[in-house]
């Protein structure tokens, strides 16, 4: 029979990040190697710029691994939030118009996430989230005009290359993660609440995970400078999902920290640069991504093992031997 979640751990964590670490580190040296033109310090500001939106989807997705809830339509919520901030990013304010619209946007998609997944089966649950998944990429082709909405905010902008060593967004995303490890543990004493209904559970999880899910879209608008009217969902889940996997954050037992995703989002991004460097297109780039995401979840399996059973264990009681009549030893 099948081990259930809470019967099995993972193992070796340690030495999975420094692995994931060393494998980082060559991905960059091959990435300096690719483009010998580029000074190194704008290869790392690359590479830190575009693991920042992988990173916080998948800081979203933790909030929701460890209560053993995945919900894959927290992607679509991004690309909505980048598509509404592209389409109201104007100089005379719409901008700010437009990130309010992605950030409500998130809401009702937490509150029906928050019902279905303690009002259905986990399965039902998450086979709804990939039907409002589609729903939401439909939408983005909805309301977003024909090609590309170029975004007009020069501080929009600015967050990607500002001079410094390591670009804005990355700050930004340095905040988000250090929000969300404040957070986390507070989070789970106050879900261990046996009492605590769905629109508790979506106010403490589903809300902060769909939030970061709508700042990962203005995130992306920032980095690109523009955003397509669809397809922005597709690609923000294979690369959530790498930087998850890449991490050692177990989809089978829910184990995952903060610095988990840190260390995976950094492999993803230095990933996704290396391919861009070496002019790979984007359906073998999204290929290659989901490949190695699904080598590194079957690495997984192979290193959880069962949790010891809690106490000591207890001898079998042996039944009661009836007396035997007429025995002279009884006494």
């Amino acid at each position: 029979m099948m081990e259930r979640a809470e019967d099995v751990t993972r193992r070796g964590q340690g030495w999975w990040l420094g692995g994931v670490g060393a494998a980082t580190v060559v991905l960059v040296v091959l990435c300096s190697g690719a483009a010998p033109s580029s000074p190194p310090d704008r290869i790392l500001r690359s590479i830190a710029s575009v693991s920042v939106v992988p990173g916080v989807l998948a800081v979203s997705q933790l909030l929701l691994l460890r209560s053993k809830r995945i919900d894959p339509a927290t992607i679509g919520v991004a690309g909505l939030g980048a598509v509404l901030i592209g389409v109201n990013a104007t100089d005379n304010g719409g901008m700010l118009l437009g990130v309010l619209l992605g950030l409500v946007a998130a809401v009702p998609f937490a509150f029906l996430s928050g019902f279905l997944s303690l009002n259905a089966q986990t399965g039902h649950a998450l086979f709804s989230a990939v039907a409002l998944l589609i729903g939401a990429d439909q939408l983005v082709g909805d309301i977003g005009p024909e090609g590309t909405v170029i975004v007009r905010s020069s501080w929009l902008m600015a967050l990607d290359y500002n001079g410094l060593r390591l670009p804005g967004l990355f700050l930004i995303g340095v905040a988000l993660f250090l929000a969300v490890a404040w957070y986390l543990p507070r989070q789970e004493r106050r879900l261990a609440d046996p009492a605590a209904g769905w629109p508790r559970v979506t106010v403490l999880l589903f809300l902060p995970a769909f939030l970061l899910a709508a700042a990962a879209g203005f995130l992306y608008t920032a980095r690109i400078g523009s955003t397509s009217q669809a397809g922005l969902s597709r690609e923000f889940l294979v690369v959530c999902l790498l930087a998850m996997t890449a991490g050692g954050c177990s989809l089978r037992s829910g184990e995952g920290t903060v610095l988990d995703v840190a260390v995976g989002s950094l492999f993803a991004g230095t990933l996704q640069t290396f391919l861009y460097l070496k002019n790979v297109d984007a359906s073998t780039q999204s290929t290659i991504l989901c490949a190695v995401a699904v080598l590194f979840l079957f690495a997984d399996l192979t290193r959880l093992r069962r949790l010891p059973p809690s106490g000591p264990p207890q001898p079998p009681s042996l039944p009661a031997q009836p007396p035997v009549a007429n025995n002279p030893y009884a006494r």
